[in-house]
């Protein structure tokens, strides 16, 4: 009932087309290899289904289709994980009717959407109880981290700045230790809370170090 309540109110959206609904997770990617989607909404929470897992797999195989995750939670393992594995967008189901449209529009676009709870979940958990740097950023951390946020991944922010790969991975781990986080989700994140980039900006990418 609430899927099809969901098909319904996109469906009446005049520039959104509702091209096929799933009921089964063991369909889930078949079906998105048959329809070939723009956007999927994806629930966070399906019995039976590890849906970190599908999120990463629907991005490495198909990283055209923009997952848009819709949840009745904004616990920060099912958000942070669910971003880290490649999500564009997380709406809450109590969030106002018209924000799913909204969050459609926007990650076809390539923008990152956020519930406004989602988002102060996220900053507060990464602002931490008044903790500090162990060490401050240096320039070219800085601009390491900020190309992160734009969702550049490491031999993308190698060939911008001029520098190897590994100098980048270099970099990244001296970020992860400064901030005292372990993921690019978090780094960026931790960023957003100091006021170094903004929410709408960030489109995270998790890969290896």
């Amino acid at each position: 009932m609430v899927r099809a309540a969901i098909a319904s109110l996109l469906a009446k959206e005049d520039d959104l087309q509702v091209v096929g609904e799933v009921a089964e997770p063991s369909d889930l990617i078949t079906t998105v290899e048959a329809q070939r989607p723009d956007v999927l909404i994806l629930d966070a929470h399906m019995p039976g289904h590890r849906v970190i897992e599908s999120a990463r797999e629907l991005v490495a195989r198909h990283p055209e289709v923009r997952i848009l995750v819709l949840s009745a939670y904004n616990r920060r393992e099912y958000v942070v994980g669910l971003l880290g594995a490649g999500a564009s967008g997380y709406v809450l189901k109590d969030d106002p009717p018209e924000a799913l449209a909204a969050a459609v529009r926007a990650v076809v676009l390539g923008k990152r959407w956020l519930s406004p709870r989602v988002t102060e979940l996220l900053v507060e958990s990464a602002a931490g109880p008044g903790e500090p740097l162990v060490e401050e950023l240096t320039e070219r951390e800085r601009e390491v981290l900020s190309r992160m946020a734009a969702g550049h991944r490491n031999d993308r922010i190698a060939t911008d700045l001029r520098i190897t790969e590994q100098t980048v991975k270099n970099h990244v781990r001296s970020i992860f230790g400064k901030l005292g986080v372990q993921t690019r989700v978090e780094a960026v994140l931790s960023a957003i809370a100091r006021g170094w980039s903004a929410p709408a900006d960030a489109r995270i990418q998790e890969e290896g170090d």
